[in-house]
């Protein structure tokens, strides 16, 4: 796995905020390997929905027509799919009607990113326009977390150019001897953002995660 910035802060906050989510959990766009976020979670029931049946999920759906009853998870998680969604408004207040009452979840969102899984790859967020989002849908937002500053978003974006470009995936040997330059590049730029609190870095980041509550 080559290393970005983004996929690495990203699993850092959920584990953060991952005390939140327990019970019968929904992981709304899964993706394959059973979910790429399941063990941070101690969860009795973790059931999986994605659209892609070849990604074997608990359930074959859509994030926008969640084939659940109302009022039937304690907590649902819902990472980088928004974006990739004609209706995103939709699917929150699906997931509204399927969390149950006094349960959490999390959401993530880009910002800022290249374009991927074209064409159906729709939209960018901020935090405010994530933040009404869910509040009209019904949910309350308990705290949003910025995925790096500006130095972390420049590395992100050039690590991806050059996977992009020199198509690393498939050449593994390559991608071993770039991946180190990367490693280091991405955790110098996570470091030096940590230590920049200025208001103008704070205006750059890669995205957004969201802990939210349904009363």
């Amino acid at each position: 796995m080559i290393f970005q910035p983004d996929r690495y802060l990203l699993k850092k906050q959920i584990a953060e905020l991952s005390n939140f989510i327990k019970g019968r959990v929904l992981d709304i766009g899964s993706g394959p390997n059973d979910g790429r976020y399941r063990n941070l979670f101690s969860a009795s029931d973790y059931v999986t929905l994605d659209i892609n049946p070849d990604y074997i999920p608990d359930i074959v759906g859509s994030a926008e027509k969640i084939p659940e009853q109302d009022n039937s998870f304690d907590g649902v998680v819902c990472f980088q799919v928004l974006d990739d969604l004609k209706n995103p408004a939709k699917a929150v207040k699906e997931i509204y009607r399927v969390l149950k009452p006094g349960g959490y979840g999390l959401i993530s969102v880009p910002q800022s990113n290249e374009l991927h899984d074209e064409p159906h790859d729709y939209w960018r967020f901020t935090k405010y326009g994530i933040s009404i989002l869910l509040s009209e849908a019904g949910l309350e937002v308990v705290k949003i977390l910025p995925r790096g500053g500006f130095l972390t978003l420049k590395s992100q974006m050039t690590i991806r150019y050059f996977i992009d470009l020199l198509n690393l995936y498939r050449k593994k040997i390559l991608g071993r001897l770039l991946g180190t330059i990367f490693l280091i590049y991405g955790r110098t730029t996570i470091w030096l953002d940590a230590m920049d609190k200025s208001k103008a870095n704070h205006k750059h980041t890669l995205g957004w995660l969201v802990l939210f509550h349904k009363i």
